[in-house]
């Protein structure tokens, strides 16, 4: 279930993959502290902007350092953010609705925890993750479609999760966690981000936690809750 089902870091290397002007690049991320340490070859210090951008759309991330990146012009793809084609003028920001989106999601305070990537596709922002209810739902996407540019929404990776921004604990990796409450049991946590309360599901959270006896879990207890090497979508029993 997502954003569950993977890290921060795989969830921002997919975004960079899926962003054609940085898809080309192959750059790499690695998140410590909730920063986002980029490396890799850009074409122009434009990039470093685009990438900073595209890694506060992702939930998880404070922050995105790209003071590893080099600029190499003979860097994979072409610049095109360097000009237009005609009358030289720099290329509009990919990212700019994004940013914008984004900011206005977190102006909401039934949207602003909840665990939500906002991203960009040409002029269609794309919300991936989980609200806590039909109605935040409807909410996120008129707040984004309301964004002056955007032409559509694409939200068919956001689930409705109950309590979603009550989930949305992540640790410095950025990845979430989960503080255990009384009566909690590894089955039920793991049903509630997975979608399953099979072994395979509370066993990938006693492996990722070192528990040796996933009957012994105590309150207050911090569990990290691991992504599933398929993702979200990843048929767990």
């Amino acid at each position: 279930m997502w954003p569950f089902g993977k890290s921060a870091k795989q969830r921002f290397e997919e975004a960079l993959a899926d962003q054609r002007l940085t898809a080309v690049l192959g750059l790499q991320v690695e998140v410590k502290d909730k920063t986002a340490k980029v490396t890799g070859e850009v074409p122009n210090e434009r990039y470093k902007d685009l990438v900073r951008a595209i890694g506060a759309g992702i939930n998880g991330i404070n922050d995105v350092d790209v003071s590893a990146l080099k600029v190499v012009e003979s860097a994979a793809g072409a610049d095109a953010m360097a000009a237009t084609a005609a009358g030289g003028q720099a290329a509009p920001d990919p990212s700019a609705l994004a940013k914008a989106a984004l900011a206005e999601v977190k102006k909401q305070p039934q949207l602003a925890d909840d665990p939500v990537d906002v991203l960009q596709k040409g002029s269609t922002v794309v919300l991936r993750g989980a609200v806590g209810s039909d109605a935040e739902r409807a909410l996120i996407r008129q707040v984004v479609s309301s964004v002056p540019g955007v032409t559509g929404v694409d939200d068919s990776a956001l689930q409705v999760v109950e309590n979603a921004a009550a989930l949305n604990e992540t640790d410095e990796d950025g990845d979430v966690v989960y503080t255990v409450k009384a009566g909690d049991t590894l089955s039920h946590i793991a049903l509630r981000y997975y979608g399953s309360a099979g072994r395979s599901s509370y066993m990938r959270i006693a492996e990722a936690n070192g528990l040796a006896d996933p009957n012994k879990i105590r309150v207050g207890q911090k569990l990290k809750i691991p992504g599933t090497p398929q993702g979200p979508d990843a048929a767990l029993a």
